[in-house]
């Protein structure tokens, strides 16, 4: 393992929302940061050779653990999605114009920037595209930005995909103490139009994997829950219950005890069939840059 994807003392615990975390043990000999997941899934994508150099241009930018990633497994192909934080809002450091001027190569001209839009956060998806040439990457037309929301007992956000010139709203989050708050968790999901149908089966139920915090979030084509803060056996056994890379797994598992001094963040995406069952769709890991 390469001596950058190695644990330090003084590596902080965050989760996916930049919030800081207890540690449920302390790194073994050997331990390894969350990068050296990323890092291996770039192995088992296409387009994994053009997408390394862009990491590592970003982490040069912004910094080691500065960059939330997100690994998303849907229909065999895996994905990675990239969040960065500032809670700054409409005082933030991270803009669109200081992205796109560090990555012009990314995006597709002409792209406006619109900085008076008070987001706390914005990233940035690469999918999984077989056909794209070695070493070639397709350009960027769009950013993700993420603004305050209303409900949750924790917080909550909003999605809007901005393409340079408008707004299209994606998704609604709303984030809850697990342990505490399971009624209001039991209402949200309640009043949505897609999970209000179906009796969420017990792997997508508040509490089944012993998280810290569940978000629920509406989006247009699904619905999706999220596990926040959970440990590295139960990242285990979610991910395989709802089909995670078999490969990327078989890597987990192999670097189990090096992993398990961290917590993680899982979601899963989850669409209605005809008869009104939750059908799985897409599952998503993640952790620091």
């Amino acid at each position: 393992m390469p001596e950058v994807h190695l644990s330090r003392p003084s590596d902080p615990a965050r989760d996916f929302c930049q919030w800081p975390y207890d540690q449920p043990q302390p790194p073994t000999s050997g331990a390894l940061r969350q990068s050296a997941i990323l890092f291996r899934a770039l192995d088992l994508m296409p387009d994994g050779p053009a997408l390394l150099p862009i990491l590592q241009r970003i982490r040069a930018f912004w910094g080691r653990f500065n960059t939330v990633w997100g690994l998303k497994s849907a229909a065999g192909r895996l994905g990675i999605e990239l969040y960065f934080y500032d809670y700054d809002r409409s005082d933030r450091k991270i803009r669109i114009e200081t992205f796109v001027k560090a990555f012009p190569d990314l995006f597709a001209p002409p792209f406006a920037m619109n900085d008076t839009i008070p987001f706390f956060m914005c990233s940035v998806e690469f999918d999984a595209t077989p056909d794209v040439e070695p070493g070639k990457r397709l350009p960027l037309n769009s950013l993700d930005l993420y603004t305050d929301g209303v409900g949750g007992t924790i917080s909550a956000g909003l999605c809007h995909a901005w393409d340079g010139t408008s707004l299209t709203l994606k998704n609604i989050y709303q984030f809850f103490d697990s342990r505490l708050h399971r009624t209001e968790i039991t209402k949200a999901m309640a009043a949505s139009a897609r999970s209000s149908q179906i009796a969420l089966p017990s792997e997508l139920s508040p509490g089944a994997w012993q998280e810290e915090i569940f978000v629920f979030a509406q989006k247009r084509t699904s619905d999706c829950v999220y596990f926040s803060r959970i440990r590295m056996q139960a990242v285990l056994e979610l991910c395989a219950h709802f089909g995670f890379s078999s490969d990327l797994l078989g890597y987990l598992k192999a670097e189990q005890s090096n992993l398990a001094h961290h917590l993680f963040d899982v979601g899963i995406d989850y669409t209605l069939s005809a008869s009104g069952a939750p059908v799985p769709a897409k599952v998503g890991l993640y952790g620091l840059l």
